[in-house]
């Protein structure tokens, strides 16, 4: 049951929050219209644009600051009762800081949970709208950029892999395609083709020859006009050029692409660990109030400007050994 002492801090915690936020959001989005400012106005960026950028932009700072917001409000709130001397009445009318301290830790719990599914549900297609305009409109970049990928490498299975000279996305089609296949450390087969198109979920490819070598110097050498490759599982759209970073995909998107770089042979390790640190960084936010409650509750000379600068300090030493 909720008492009047635990709305009474709630009430604090929450308004300092909403403070927090405003002020370094818009001081966020201030730094970033200021960069951005030339390529508005060269490129001639309407203002719904604009706004519409802005709006995603403020879900990233929602995103990727949260933890720093809630261990300053906490300083906030836990530094004004003390300084008013309330946090030491309530320790004399036989409260201990633990319970004092309890309904901000669950609170923060729900938070990072909320954090959490805002990370990895909602943030992604946000995202990556923001980043269309960003890319399309703010910058003026070529959509072909992300579509028309050149000199692809994939592995189908160990010792059975195929390269692509360019693959464009949007037409599903491929040009100078090669399927090496290797047994015992000897190349077994080798099949090159013209053209490889995706048509009704089947790898097309068309105008190419295929040679089988045995263990001796002969050679089987097979020509086809058309011939469907089984073996390739990938789909266009994962030849992609992803937009973003790892850490901006949603938790599915980023395991099967690392899913999709183990079956390939691809580089994965990178983005494992991103894996990782979407559940541990939600978590940042109650672990810092953790820290926090203790060094606010004892009233320091300075006050307010302390806490500001301890909030500080602690936020950089915390994040920059967080992504060490």
């Amino acid at each position: 049951m909720i008492k009047k002492l635990d709305r009474y801090l709630l009430r604090h915690f929450f308004s300092s929050l909403i403070v927090v936020l405003f002020s370094f959001g818009s001081t966020f989005v201030v730094i970033n219209a200021i960069e951005e400012l030339r390529d508005f106005i060269d490129h001639e960026v309407p203002i719904a644009q604009i706004l519409e950028y802005y709006f995603y932009f403020s879900g990233w700072i929602v995103k990727s600051f949260l933890p720093m917001f809630i261990l300053l409000a906490g300083l906030f709130s836990i530094s004004i009762l003390a300084r008013r001397n309330e946090i030491l009445a309530m320790k004399a009318s036989g409260r201990s800081l633990y319970r004092i301290a309890l309904p901000l830790l669950v609170v923060v719990a729900i938070l990072a949970a909320g954090h959490f599914y805002y990370n990895e549900y909602i943030f992604p297609p946000w995202n990556k709208k923001r980043l269309e305009i960003k890319n399309f409109s703010i910058e003026q970049k070529s959509r072909t950029s992300f579509t028309n990928i050149d000199n692809i490498f994939r592995q189908i299975k160990p010792g059975y892999f195929y390269t692509l000279q360019s693959f464009n996305v949007d037409r599903r089609e491929g040009i100078d395609l090669k399927i090496y296949l290797k047994e015992n450390n000897r190349l077994k087969q080798i099949t090159t083709a013209a053209q490889l198109n995706y048509h009704d979920y089947h790898w097309l490819a068309t105008d190419g020859v295929t040679r089988t070598f045995d263990s001796t110097v002969n050679t089987t050498y097979t020509e086809f006009d058309s011939l469907i490759i089984e073996d390739i599982e990938e789909v266009p759209e994962d030849f992609k050029k992803k937009m973003g970073k790892p850490e901006d995909m949603g938790i599915e998107e980023l395991k099967a692409y690392i899913s999709l770089m183990k079956r390939t042979g691809g580089p994965y390790h990178r983005e494992k660990i991103d894996l990782q640190l979407k559940y541990a960084y939600p978590m940042a936010s109650f672990i810092v109030v953790l820290i926090c409650i203790p060094l606010a509750s004892n009233p320091r000379r300075g006050g307010i400007a302390v806490s500001i600068a301890t909030g500080a300090i602690i936020s950089l030493l915390y994040f920059v050994l967080f992504r060490i």
